[in-house]
């Protein structure tokens, strides 16, 4: 009688080295060298500021997270909530900026990834003796590699292939053509990313995240200004040289927090002699929530998906050079 549960069980076992032999081990190449997974990962840690975002989105759920900033439940934005919910996913938040070697083996993880995170080789063999670890895309300078590579390097790495990287990527590519098509008037115009920190105006070459979502949708971006970037993609301005951001639309990431930065910039004798403040050209991403701002930050798949339908229409107001066209966020 025992015979037909035996049978069963054998059978459910070869199906599962079948699927697992499909995929796996797999060896993926990333900026600290190769890492060998056997088999499909159960126990997923996510040290990259952003990785849960793709691993939600791949449909993974990861039992470790670690927080960038904003004090979320799970470490999880409203863009990527219900799609956490959907998994039943509730990891444990490392909330520290550092990484934390103890809490890390304390999730007892089969595979370590950091694919946004500036993992040094140091702590790359340390995190290695806990688990199998991947860290950025290869080829490209830390925080810039594409979103694409990003997703399909975490799909290799937890499902062998990247099949379900390729049907999201197609997608997002599906709604951001149909995008440009709509908002036609921002295509070819000039926008940067900026901020006013410490003194001085900050922006984010043409490969950083924030600006390559700008691109993506035709946008230009001035090449006297990508000069100026330093290794990590950062431009700093002082004030005396504010006419190089006087574009056909800039973007201030200026969310709740930081909101008095906005009355601190257009205070400004210099910025009030441009363009941008009389031809409203300034799109101010303050929602009250800094939901808008940190999704534009995090260029995840999810965040990509919750604000490609709503920063175009601000930029296309921005750039008609008319100050009583009102660029409204939510």
């Amino acid at each position: 009688m025992r015979a037909v549960p035996i049978l069963l069980a054998v059978a459910f076992s070869l199906i599962a080295t079948l699927v697992n032999a499909a995929g796996f081990p797999v060896t993926v190449r990333h900026s600290l060298g190769e890492t060998t997974i056997a088999a499909t990962p159960q126990r997923i840690v996510s040290l990259g500021y952003n990785d849960q975002d793709f691993l939600y989105a791949l449909g993974v759920s990861p039992i470790g997270v670690h927080e960038w900033w904003g004090a979320q439940p799970y470490a999880t934005w409203p863009w990527a909530e219900p799609r956490r919910q959907e998994l039943g996913a509730m990891p444990e938040v490392l909330m520290s900026p550092e990484t934390n070697l103890e809490w890390v083996a304390a999730q007892k993880p089969d595979l370590i990834v950091a694919t946004y995170y500036d993992l040094d080789q140091a702590m790359y063999q340390q995190l290695s003796r806990i688990a199998p670890v991947v860290a950025a895309p290869a080829g490209f300078a830390v925080w810039q590699a594409p979103w694409q590579e990003q997703l399909k390097l975490l799909d290799l790495a937890t499902a062998g292939d990247t099949s379900r990287a390729e049907a999201i990527i197609a997608d997002l590519d599906a709604r951001t053509t149909a995008v440009k098509d709509e908002f036609s008037s921002i295509v070819g115009k000039t926008g940067v990313v900026a901020d006013f920190r410490d003194g001085q105006f900050t922006l984010w070459n043409s490969s950083s995240a924030p600006s390559r979502f700008l691109l993506s949708f035709g946008m230009a971006f001035p090449e006297a200004l990508d000069r100026l970037a330093d290794d990590t993609g950062w431009i700093r301005l002082s004030p005396e040289l504010i006419e190089m951001i006087d574009l056909d639309a800039v973007v201030w990431p200026i969310d709740s927090s930081t909101s008095t930065r906005q009355q601190e910039i257009e205070a400004m004798s210099l910025y009030q002699t441009l363009r941008l403040p009389r031809e409203g050209r300034s799109v101010w991403l303050d929602d009250g929530k800094g939901i808008l701002a940190s999704a534009l930050w995090f260029q995840s798949p999810l965040s990509i998906a919750y604000i490609i339908d709503k920063l175009p229409p601000m930029l296309a107001s921005a750039v008609d050079g008319d100050p009583s066209t009102e660029v409204k966020t939510e």
